[in-house]
């Protein structure tokens, strides 16, 4: 599994591609294409897990790391903490 952090200077950057890590342009890309990066591209802080190419699930705010995308990263790599 590859973690990537796009931490940019402030929010108006937060989608600027120049602020994404090149491997995680791709991710960037098909969030923007996504419902969830239509509404809200700019919510923060946002978690996005990015699975063979395609979004697995997006969640933003601390609660829904806990509370979705932790066990949700759990489930895809068969672990638990």
């Amino acid at each position: 599994m590859d973690y990537q952090v796009v931490h940019p200077a402030n929010a108006d950057l937060v989608m600027v591609e120049g602020s994404w890590p090149v491997p995680a342009r791709p991710i960037r890309a098909a969030f923007l294409l996504s419902e969830e990066g239509q509404k809200r591209p700019n919510a923060t802080p946002r978690f996005i897990l990015f699975q063979d190419g395609r979004i697995v699930l997006t969640v933003t705010g601390n609660g829904d790391w806990k509370d979705k995308m932790w066990p949700m990263i759990q489930d895809v790599t068969a672990t638990k903490a």
